[in-house]
């Protein structure tokens, strides 16, 4: 019978860079990659096409690690959530948590006055 691991994906969306980090259930770094480190740069990070075949490198080495149940992890803003939830879910991984926390301000601190000069 063979043990099949169950690991945690964090997936971190910045303004300019997709952010993925794989740790175990304890939160060692067990790897981690982001569309920048594969030599594309400005405005094509952000774009469909290098979001999917990072997102295919990724589930290729969870399926190497012999991981079959995970928890994802989503944070940040970016529209393109969904495409990357559906091929994790195309790949034979069972989902088991899907968490998004976005840092949205519901109105928050009173911002600082601008300078005039």
């Amino acid at each position: 019978m063979k043990l099949f691991k169950s690991l945690i994906l964090s997936i971190l969306f910045t303004s300019n860079n997709i952010l993925y980090t794989i740790t175990d259930l304890e939160g060692n770094v067990v790897y981690w990659t982001s569309i920048g480190a594969y030599k594309t740069k400005g405005a094509k990070k952000i774009t469909s096409t290098s979001l999917i075949s990072v997102t295919k490198l990724v589930a290729a080495y969870l399926q190497k690690l012999n991981c079959r149940f995970l928890h994802v992890k989503l944070k940040g803003f970016r529209k393109n959530k969904k495409t990357i939830l559906k091929y994790i879910k195309a790949k034979d991984l069972n989902i088991l948590s899907i968490c998004d926390k976005n840092s949205l301000p519901h109105n928050g601190c009173k911002e600082q006055k601008t300078r005039r000069l």
